[in-house]
């Protein structure tokens, strides 16, 4: 149970499919993206990693990414976020892009930043 889960969490991975239209029906037509990010402040999460899933949909297009990152941190800082315990990472769970190693060209061109597991080990512990 989700709600379980993050009553009990420290740091959340929220993830987001990056596909055209995906995204927007998660995000702007009161979808579970909205939802869950709202669900595991109130719950005192703190830090957030948005990992910004099937980038390789859109052939790992920055514009795609930024465009998300931009809507999706606007959304986080309004919900109580603080930006620096919020972190966003472009991969591609099918093909395990940027989980521990980034492999494709088209990423490797424009993103240079941690892989998703780097993000994960960055987190501080509870105090």
């Amino acid at each position: 149970n989700m709600i379980s889960g993050a009553a009990q969490a420290d740091a959340a991975v929220l993830v987001i499919d990056g596909s055209t239209g995906e995204f927007e029906s998660g995000f702007h037509a009161g979808g579970q993206t909205v939802e869950h990010t709202v669900l595991v402040r109130s719950l005192g999460v703190q830090q957030l990693i948005v990992a910004i899933n099937k980038m390789d949909n859109v052939g790992y297009s920055q514009e795609r990414y930024e465009e998300i990152k931009k809507e999706v941190g606007s959304f986080v800082k309004r919900a109580g976020y603080k930006p620096e315990d919020v972190t966003f990472v472009p991969v591609s769970g099918f093909k395990g892009e940027n989980l521990l190693e980034r492999k494709d060209e088209a990423l490797k061109k424009w993103y240079c930043g941690p892989t998703l597991v780097e993000l994960i080990d960055k987190l501080h512990p509870p105090v």
